[in-house]
């Protein structure tokens, strides 16, 4: 993992297959399942991306850099992947 950025332990999943990135904070989720639940997201997902641009230590996962707070995005995370968030 890079320097500077820090897992969010709740929401990294070790299978899952999508990394985002919002601030200096790391989310490891499912692309299927982000998908079902937002149009957007599912647009998002269907578009090409390259290796090169994911971050050490991500083993080749998708990164998509989020322009939301970590903290925002951790909410919105836990509503979808925690059960009674």
């Amino acid at each position: 993992m890079e320097q500077g950025f820090a897992r969010c332990d709740e929401l990294w999943f070790e299978d899952g297959n999508v990394i985002l990135q919002a601030e200096t904070t790391l989310f490891r989720v499912f692309r299927s399942i982000m998908a079902a639940y937002s149009q957007i997201f599912m647009d998002m997902f269907s578009l090409p991306w390259s290796q090169a641009n994911s971050p050490e230590g991500s083993d080749g996962k998708a990164l998509v850099v989020m322009h939301d707070t970590a903290e925002d995005l951790r909410h919105f995370l836990g509503v979808i992947f925690i059960p009674g968030y």
